[in-house]
């Protein structure tokens, strides 16, 4: 019996040791405040999940900003723009996906662009870890690329790959060629979460989660309906009902960028009044490694006082170091999630009525709008029955269902752009909707949208789009060029032969050609290469 425990647990401790993290690759390791950062990661093949999360986090922990990229062909690339208020000092970039436990943690430094290094010219760095370290693969051979350049040199090179390892690479190679400084290296390491993983990946999409409580009790709530709205033309449209736990989640697919996004619940006693609470988006578990003082090497301050005034220049004169490609086309439904309506009134195209109780009665017939008490009630015409419904429809406003009629009373002409009407019932999963009026605001500002315990509206990051870097064209021989990063290529197509084309800017010091992938067995392999310019 002992025989059989001890093999389960090296077994146990071989596949923890077996278990690999993400490779983490940026463009350089001392950034100033208000830089683009760059970065490319390669996902271990053994453990799927759709997107990966890389975020900027400070000393304490705390998460500072962040992106959100999709996985494809287990790699991303994405870059990170750096706050302008960031104050010097080490930070770390960590890497996570809901599918793998083991994180990846890169060492950067940021150099406030305003205050620049501390007078101690020391700083508080990760001790205590372990560095992921790798052996340069000494078969890679890098021809044409002398020691010594002069600024604005253009450099043609090649780059050769061994045909044993050619056959072995997985996915496309990065190649960069950056500054970099003598003596000073930031590394990488990998961490272990601590406690249980979501149980729900993240295959596609951004997940959001939260809790549904009873607002007096603070106990979670059964059978509350929880929609979820993106405003657009054609409106998105989520809904989820809590079982005994109360709680809820949403995957948002195929969305790019920032987006609106209002999540709102209620229940079918409106009596009841219930509280909406999301999950904190960053509440991963693990340790954050202790810092210890250590000083800068030499030279550090004055090369990091040049690369102020460059960034400084580039964004005096609007020289964006990055550019985004525009988002890839996603074919959505030809009609909203409630169904192609059956009447549409541009009240824009009548004479103009001060209010929605006007517009209602001179423009919308079938639709009941009427106040008793200074209470709105609104009522549609079931075609079926050739009578009204007894409950109030599905109303929406720019998409976003809403029950608050005393927000669409005060519409005029002037306000709306269209509006669309269902008149009969409608099913939408579970959900049935007896008729449906939507209007649509010529401004499109759900901003009349109050949030309140049920309702919250967030600006959300989704998928990062891709972007390229930018390569300035000077116009005469006076204009100067600052690039620190004279190379940036994250999906260079693998082959036995790659063509090398760069430009030397005006920045003289220590640059390094690197060229980094992946085999098939999950090793990574890299080569470097040093060169001057003076």
């Amino acid at each position: 019996m002992k025989i059989v425990v001890l093999f389960l647990l090296f077994v146990v401790s071989a596949k923890a040791q077996e278990e690999k993290g993400i490779t983490l690759l940026t463009d350089r390791d001392l950034y100033i405040s208000g830089e683009t950062l760059l970065l490319k990661v390669f996902v271990p093949s053994s453990r799927y999940s759709g997107i990966i999360s890389i975020d900027l986090i400070n000393q304490s922990g705390k998460k500072i900003t962040g992106i959100i990229k999709e996985i494809r062909n287990q790699q991303a690339d994405g870059f990170i723009v750096l706050p302008d208020s960031l104050s010097s000092g080490y930070y770390l970039l960590r890497t996570s996906t809901s599918a793998i436990n083991v994180l990846t943690i890169k060492e950067i430094y940021v150099s406030n662009r305003f205050i620049g290094l501390p007078l101690t010219n020391s700083g508080l760095r990760p001790a205590g870890i372990l560095p992921v370290t790798e052996i340069p693969n000494a078969e890679i051979q890098v021809n044409g690329i002398e020691k010594q350049y002069k600024p604005g040199d253009k450099v043609k090179a090649d780059l050769r790959l061994p045909g044993d390892l050619l056959g072995q690479v997985d996915g496309d190679l990065l190649l960069k060629i950056a500054e970099v400084i003598p003596d000073f290296k930031t590394s990488t390491f990998n961490l272990k979460t601590v406690g249980a993983k979501k149980q729900i990946v993240n295959h596609q999409g951004i997940l959001i989660e939260g809790t549904v409580t009873e607002l007096r009790s603070a106990k979670p709530f059964k059978n509350a309906v929880v929609y979820l709205s993106i405003p657009d033309s054609l409106p998105g449209f989520q809904y989820f009902i809590t079982g005994d736990d109360g709680r809820f989640y949403f995957q948002i697919v195929n969305y790019f960028g920032k987006i609106p996004v209002v999540i709102q619940c209620h229940a079918k006693d409106e009596s009841q009044l219930l509280k909406i609470t999301l999950n904190d988006p960053d509440s991963l578990k693990w340790i954050i490694p202790r810092f210890e003082t250590q000083p800068f090497p030499s030279g550090l301050r004055k090369r990091v006082e040049r690369n102020t005034d460059a960034i400084t220049f580039r964004k005096v004169f609007n020289q964006p170091e990055v550019t985004e490609q525009p988002s890839p086309v996603i074919k959505r439904d030809t009609y909203p999630f409630y169904g192609s309506p059956m009447k549409v009134v541009d009240p824009q195209l009548f004479i103009e009525l001060p209010d929605f109780s006007d517009i209602s009665r001179e423009l919308l017939p079938g639709v009941k709008f009427r106040t008793y008490n200074r209470i709105p009630s609104l009522q549609i015409l079931n075609m079926a029955m050739f009578n009204y419904f007894s409950d109030p429809p599905l109303v929406l406003f720019d998409g976003i269902p809403t029950q608050d009629l005393n927000m669409i009373k005060v519409l005029g002409s002037a306000d709306i752009d269209k509006i669309e009407i269902i008149q009969n019932e409608r099913f939408f999963g579970d959900l049935s909707f007896p008729g449906v009026l939507a209007i649509y605001s010529t401004k499109g500002d759900y901003s009349k949208i109050q949030e309140s315990d049920n309702l919250i509206k967030l600006n959300l990051d989704v998928i990062q789009p891709q972007a390229i870097l930018n390569y300035p064209v000077k116009q005469t021989e006076t204009d100067p060029d600052f690039r620190q990063v004279l190379l940036w290529n994250p999906s260079v197509k693998p082959a036995q032969l790659i063509p090398i084309e760069f430009q030397t800017s005006d920045i003289q010091g220590t640059f390094k050609l690197t060229v980094c992938g992946k085999t098939k067995d999950g090793s990574d392999f890299y080569k470097e290469q040093i060169f001057e310019v003076n």
